[in-house]
């Protein structure tokens, strides 16, 4: 069974979000809301999966909506995000950062039971790995996999948010299913998510994680891999300059 929906609210007038919350509450789905008053309060507690859309006032006191989207958008380029707004003149700069919707406050049943059916449709064809553990299997969209690691005939799969979720199989067998870039085999014992790493320490030889930890890196493949991160790298800012 698919699990409900996680949905972050970033509304610094706190009638307006009651106002949205009751419609969210209604739209007869499994729903779950963070909310935020301002955008740095939301980036504070980001990362990549979290959420499975976020609301979010264009302009609002503190941290605005087009900065916290800029902000989501270097660590999670696929989550769903729709602005609130107070009118229909939007700011230019709010078209760039890959914006679902814009709904005018306040929005309409119809408009908020739309959005909520466009991001379970999003979520649902996310690339993903399922894997079986404790008993079941588990749908893990890719964007939340950082790393994962073998340990003899297990599979350690480190998260975003700092789960960790452990199965039996063999690397080489992930390896041929995962998409390269952004995944790279560094190590006979890593298969690393490139868009997770922070940093390449050259004295330890190990790719520094976001979100904390290290993977190994093979000696004899340091060049390579530090071509592949780089390379990669450059290809994000190309894209997202």
């Amino acid at each position: 069974m698919m699990r409900g929906l996680k949905i972050a609210v970033c509304e610094d007038e706190p009638e307006e979000y009651e106002k949205l919350k009751r419609l969210l509450d209604e739209s007869g789905r499994e729903v779950e809301i963070d909310y935020f008053p301002e955008g740095s309060a939301l980036l504070k507690s980001f990362y990549a999966g979290k959420y499975d859309l976020v609301l979010l006032d264009i302009y609002m006191k503190g941290m605005g909506g087009i900065e916290t989207v800029a902000g989501i958008r270097q660590t999670d380029e696929e989550v769903p995000v729709a602005y609130l707004t107070g009118s229909g003149d939007f700011a230019l700069e709010a078209y760039h950062y890959h914006v679902l919707r814009y709904l005018v406050k306040p929005p309409k049943k119809e408009e908020v039971e739309e959005l909520l059916s466009m991001a379970e449709k999003m979520r649902e064809h996310l690339p993903s790995l399922t894997i079986r553990t404790d008993g079941r299997e588990r749908k893990v969209p890719l964007r939340q996999v950082r790393y994962i690691e073998q340990n003899n005939r297990n599979l350690n799969y480190y998260l975003t948010g700092g789960e960790e979720l452990t199965s039996r199989g063999r690397l080489d067998e992930v390896e041929q299913s995962v998409p390269r870039p952004p995944f790279y085999r560094c190590h006979k014992s890593f298969l690393v998510n490139l868009a997770h790493v922070k940093d390449f320490d050259e004295d330890l030889n190990v790719f520094e994680m976001s979100e904390g930890g290290v993977v190994y890196v093979r000696r004899q493949s340091t060049r390579e891999a530090v071509r592949a991160f780089r390379g990669f790298m450059f290809a994000q800012l190309r894209e997202n300059p």
